[in-house]
Parts: structure tokens; sequence; C-alpha cells
């Protein structure tokens, strides 16, 4: 199953890493998909942090190997998904929603200038160091922040905003955002 954000890997000693498409699905980067011996191998950094490397029996390193080598370099998901965005050419535009729920921290995060969808930042508690897109075409999730200091919102947004368990129009928020001022 693909789950956020996906990449191929080979297990060969050192760990060769491929991304492509909109990061949700292995069948856009090239080579074999699932247990066809062709040297990539399926994977995942998941926004929470923890990384999945699916290994073979007769592979070199372990699925846990691999795992350690991808931390090495891309510490923490921000790290990762600010390549991913570069080696996928979508650091200005992400087509699509942007599932980022599980993500706790946007310490180090990189965001596209615009979502096309909607985008999901539900388990964030603060804003700090966030920088949200200029456009959102859809919904912004920002459901468990306990506050909004610092917070800047986009331009549009071409959905609701879930603020705090509130759901809120972007002109409400604007609103209660400069009488907090």
């Amino acid at each position: 199953m693909c789950r956020f954000a996906s990449f191929k890997f080979k297990p060969a000693g050192k760990v060769a890493v491929r991304v492509a498409g909109s990061l949700d699905s292995h069948h856009e980067i090239p080579g074999d998909d699932g247990d066809r011996p062709n040297g990539w191998r399926e994977g995942h950094y998941l926004p929470c942090g923890t990384i999945q490397c699916r290994t073979l029996d007769f592979d070199k390193l372990s699925g846990l190997e691999c795992e350690a080598i991808l931390k090495a370099r891309w510490p923490t998901f921000a790290a990762f998904f600010a390549w991913a965005l570069k080696k996928t050419d979508q650091e200005k535009v992400w087509n699509g929603s942007l599932g980022l729920g599980s993500l706790t921290s946007a310490a180090g995060l990189t965001l596209p200038k615009e979502v096309s969808g909607s985008l999901d930042l539900g388990s964030l508690t603060s804003a700090a160091g966030l920088t949200l897109p200029e456009k959102i075409g859809g919904w912004l999730y920002l459901d468990s922040l306990t506050s909004a200091a610092g917070l800047t919102l986009p331009k549009k947004i071409g959905g609701s905003l879930y603020l705090g368990g509130r759901k809120l129009s972007l002109a409400e928020a604007t609103a209660e955002q400069k009488e907090a001022s």
C-alpha cells in the first residue's frame, strides 16, 4: 500500500533514492513494483518521522539498515520533503491535496507556494516556523493549533479554514487575526 511520501531505493550497499510524481504512489516512479528483483525497492518517509524500507530476503542490506542510511541523509521528514519537492519540481505548485496530518512540528518544513487542493496540517499545535502557501485551492486544516501567534494566513483559501476546532471562512479568520494584533 502506498503512503505519503513514497519513494524507491536500492538496498545494495549504499542506498540510492528515486522520487517522482505526486509522492503518493510508487507507480509513477520508474522500476518494477512489488517483489520482482530489479534492484529498486519501495519505501515511505512518513510525516510523523517514520521511515519504511521494504527489502527482499536476498538484499545485501536489511530494511532497518536502509532506514538508518536514509535517516542519516534526511534526519527529519521536513528535510526529506524539501529534497523531494525539488526532485519532483513541485516547489511552486503542488497539484492535488497535501496530507501532512500526522506532522507534529513545522520546524524546517518548506511547503510549495501553492497547493491546488486541500492542505492538512491537523496535528500541528504551534504555528512556530510555519510558512503557509500563498494559495490553497481547497480547505486548510489546522485544527490542533493551541495558538495562532505568528501565523500568516494564505492570500486565498478556496474552501474553509479549520482552526482550533472551529470552522472559519478566510474573512472570519483574517478579522480574528487583526483583532488579536
